[in-house]
């Protein structure tokens, strides 16, 4: 069709929550079929959560590693506080424009934004907007996050951060009875996205119930940066194509299959 590039293309993806950019496939005519090989939970410590929240006006700078981390940190901080204002007068940095969209729906604008979606950049993006010697941040993050971003922040920026985890990733264990899955097994697809290492490691973990059968489609695998590269290669999965910036994903897929 004239305006549906991706008509006729089948493109599976990994994880939940899936939005903006399921609808936006969708719109372009592509076949989407959604199975999240993790699962996210959203659980900070009781007793981390109220040493945190209690004292958030100290910190001059909250750091967001992820869209669930804003979805988990606000359904913490709505179980202690009724109005937003509490969350005081700091600086936001995102560490990509899908959590900032997720900032959005809280009416809460982003300071700074990286170039590119990795940690390393994100702490380069606070050192260059200010000092941040002697300041007080709080990492937002999720059980799997390592220790790049706060250690970057503490030893060269030489401020004061505490690690807020808000939320769980586990791999799944796929449903055999998903339609999804029976789609994929036995019509295969154009392509599967890859948005984390995470689901990379569940798909290795569900890899007999995601085996292609007979004159099923083998679909190209993409990713998003390098760390999940870096995943795929490890468990033996060719890498088509990576987007630098979730921001850009839309972009690639539609110029590898459109």
């Amino acid at each position: 069709m004239k305006n549906q590039p991706l008509n006729g293309k089948t493109i599976l993806l990994t994880r939940p929550n899936n939005e903006p950019l399921s609808s936006s496939l969708k719109e372009l005519g592509a076949r989407v079929l959604e199975l999240p090989l993790i699962s996210v939970k959203y659980a900070a410590d009781k007793e981390t959560a109220d040493d945190v929240l209690s004292s958030l006006a100290c910190y001059e700078w909250l750091i967001f590693t992820s869209a669930n981390g804003v979805r988990g940190f606000f359904k913490a901080f709505f179980e202690k506080y009724q109005d937003l204002r509490c969350i005081g007068p700091c600086r936001i940095a995102c560490i990509g424009l899908a959590t900032a969209e997720e900032l959005k729906k809280f009416y809460i604008q982003t300071d700074v934004i990286p170039e590119t979606a990795t940690a390393e950049a994100l702490a380069e993006a606070v050192l260059n907007y200010e000092t941040i010697e002697n300041l007080n941040v709080l990492c937002v993050t999720g059980n799997l996050n390592d220790s790049t971003l706060p250690k970057i922040l503490e030893e060269k920026g030489r401020a004061i951060v505490d690690t807020f985890p808000v939320y769980e990733t586990s791999i799944a264990e796929v449903d055999e009875a998903h339609e999804a899955l029976k789609i994929f097994a036995s019509e295969g697809a154009d392509a599967i996205y890859f948005a984390s290492g995470s689901a990379v490691e569940g798909f290795v973990k569900n890899a007999k119930k995601l085996a292609l059968k007979k004159g099923a489609k083998s679909p190209k695998a993409y990713s998003i940066g390098a760390k999940c590269s870096e995943k795929m290669k490890q468990a033996g999965i060719p890498v088509a194509k990576e987007a630098k910036h979730p921001s850009l994903v839309l972009e690639m897929l539609l110029e590898e299959l459109g």
